[in-house]
């Protein structure tokens, strides 16, 4: 494929020699870095900003982290970055593809600042960039390219995330050091402490009755009515849920009976309860990467992945069905946990996410919020005695190589979240799909990937699912 004309065009009409490296449609940018051989640090990537002024061209290498507060400080404007739509439109409006963002701030008529670090680059070292075909590496003389941007700014706007995680490998990471840690990026304004992060919410009463009629083996639908029957948001929920097409039930849903025993099942209907229940203990704001809107999207859909992939096991695998959905449920209530205790810096971490779309999500957890969701959700569901097997999954399930007890239960978790990255919906910014747990399960590439478009067969039900699930926590 060729560069957009637009581009071309104003590479030519520069005058700046320069060669292109093809490479996979839609590739990452650090794994191209990988794939060429070349420092991460010399392949450029950029982020958009804009306020009422107009828009702002962020340029850094793509193994950087954008430090939004100091921007904000540096210009002294209140700056929104674009939605990863209104950005793909800007761009595919001068020819590029969607996801292929060129560092060309006068191609495309845009004022631009750049991160001291590439100065570094002026010389003879080359610099790369994706051209905007999607399939295509810019590649040129540092020197060429601070060229094309005689015109921006340049100031310290980034940090190196090989330089963070130095700092945190040489000390100890006791919630002193994590909150000393990450005050250094963050606005005095932001700076709740880390220790009240010990004060874990105690399990709502609610829950607590789910929870033990899930472990109670003569449990029966009756049960269920009892509990749901005395909280009216729940039991209209469980209607609610039960009339979604996703189902496939012809009948009306006119009762909680058979909403539960004729639709969703004595199972299906306690994990949904629980997880609703659950949520309602914290407050977290409804936008965001991470807001609660997209949090219940992501865990329905993951939950509905993992229910499919389960479908594909041996019997010997000895996987629960229900716990599983259960563990694609629950795996990220650890931000749920962040979001609640610590609301500023969590509206902040979002922002984060929204302009480091390339960096890996651990490495902005660390940076902002001083910990990461997986640790925090792994220690709440302990705490509020949940099954081992969704413990495992909480904590393990961004480790490619876990083999922990019940690792089953992590690994398919793992795998629906790499999945989920082909509909726009992966936690972070791998679609590769992990080749160990793929073998320990058994379960192949053509398997995985029919799997997942089972599951977007259902996406307007999931969606309408997600969103009752996200409307009573906001209360």
């Amino acid at each position: 494929m060729n560069l957009p004309d637009s581009v071309r065009n104003y590479l030519d009409d520069q005058q700046v020699p320069y060669r292109l490296i093809t490479f996979p449609f839609g590739e990452p940018l650090s794994r191209i870095a990988e794939q060429i051989n070349i420092p991460a640090r010399q392949i450029v990537r950029i982020v958009l900003l804009h306020d009422a002024s107009g828009m702002v061209m962020i340029i850094l290498p793509c193994n950087h982290i954008l430090d939004f507060s100091i921007l904000c400080q540096l210009l002294r404007r209140r700056l929104e970055p674009l939605h990863g739509a209104e950005t793909a439109r800007f761009f595919q409006d001068y020819g590029c593809k969607a996801g292929s963002y060129p560092p060309l701030p006068a191609a495309f008529g845009v004022s631009a600042l750049v991160d001291n670090s590439l100065v570094a680059m002026a010389g003879d070292a080359e610099v790369y960039f994706d051209g905007g075909s999607g399939d295509m590496l810019v590649a040129m003389r540092g020197a060429d390219f601070r060229r094309l941007l005689a015109n921006a700014r340049w100031e310290h706007l980034a940090v190196p995330i090989d330089y963070l995680d130095s700092l945190m490998s040489h000390r100890t990471l006791t919630p002193d050091n994590l909150a000393s840690f990450a005050n250094r990026y963050t606005p005095a304004r932001l700076r709740e402490s880390i220790e009240s992060i010990t004060d874990l919410p105690v399990m709502p009463q609610t829950a607590q009755y789910i929870l033990a009629l899930r472990a109670n083996p003569d449990a029966t639908a009756g049960d269920i009515l009892r509990i749901v029957e005395q909280d009216p948001s729940l039991a209209a929920q469980v209607v609610y849920w039960a009339r979604s097409p996703l189902h496939g039930y012809q009948g009306p849903v006119d009762s909680l009976e058979t909403a539960i025993e004729q639709v969703l099942g004595f199972e299906n209907t306690l994990n949904l309860l629980l997880g609703s229940s659950m949520s309602r203990t914290f407050t977290i704001p409804a936008d965001g990467p991470v807001g609660l809107q997209s949090f219940w999207r992501h865990s329905i859909y993951c939950a509905s992945l993992v229910s499919e992939l389960v479908k594909l096991l041996p019997a010997s695998a000895a996987v629960k069905p229900g716990l599983a959905y259960l563990s694609g449920l629950l795996h990220d209530f650890g931000y749920l946990v962040l979001g609640h205790l610590f609301p500023a810096r969590f509206f902040l971490f979002n922002r984060f996410l929204a302009v480091n779309r390339q960096v890996p999500l651990s490495a902005i957890e660390s940076y902002v919020l001083g910990a990461e969701h997986w640790h925090i959700g792994a220690w709440l569901m302990q705490a509020w005695s949940m099954p081992e097997e969704v413990i495992a999954a909480v904590r393990w399930h961004h480790n490619e190589d876990c083999t922990q007890p019940y690792a089953e239960y992590s690994n398919l978790v793992l795998i629906a979240n790499r999945l989920l990255h082909y509909v726009g919906l992966g936690e972070d910014n791998s679609n590769r799909l992990p080749a160990l747990a793929m073998f320990t399960l058994g379960i192949t590439r053509e398997q995985a990937m029919s799997a997942l478009t089972r599951v977007q067969a259902s996406i307007a039900d999931l969606d309408t699912l997600s969103e009752a699930l996200r409307l009573p926590s906001e209360g």
